[in-house]
């Protein structure tokens, strides 16, 4: 009789690198599902926020410093909400536009009118995030990124 105790060590190390590789590879995946459903949030927070606070009630026009201060607004509110997350989300990494697509200023830059800023126009809010690996081993380099749309409401 031979004695096969040494084949079957290999054999299980063989196998547990792959097996381990796979689960690895399964929570890898699983977290990056989980931080793009957080940057999807934070995007829609941020549309939330920018149709409910971009133009005062009762305001014939809003000038570009406006417009300046509610995009910072914006980046605001999103960052306070991706904190929290169980995510962890590093918010140096994060990148937040706000954008109105209808917008445009006339003046000078710091006494100028904006249309389209108001009620019934369109504001674009995008998140973008460079994911950065739970294991690094797995040579992923990916760009989350999420846009969320919505009207002006006053």
């Amino acid at each position: 009789m031979v004695n096969r105790g040494g084949q079957a060590l290999v054999e299980f190390a063989m196998a547990l690198v792959v097996i381990l590789m796979l689960i690895f590879g399964v929570v890898e995946f699983g977290r990056i599902v989980l931080v793009y459903n957080g940057i999807a949030n934070g995007a829609r927070i941020g549309a939330r926020y920018a149709i409910t606070n971009s133009s005062p009630p009762n305001a014939t026009s809003v000038t570009n410093a406006n417009v300046s201060t509610i995009q910072t607004n914006v980046q605001t509110v999103v960052k306070n909400f991706l904190a929290p997350t169980t995510v962890n989300i590093n918010a140096a990494g994060l990148s937040i536009t706000t954008t109105f697509p209808n917008k445009s200023c006339t003046g000078s830059i710091s006494t100028s009118t904006c249309s389209g800023t108001s009620a019934g126009n369109p504001v674009q809010v995008t998140v973008s995030y460079p994911y950065d690996l739970l294991i690094p081993y797995y040579p992923i380099n990916i760009t989350l990124s999420n846009t969320s749309e919505g009207i002006i409401t006053w």
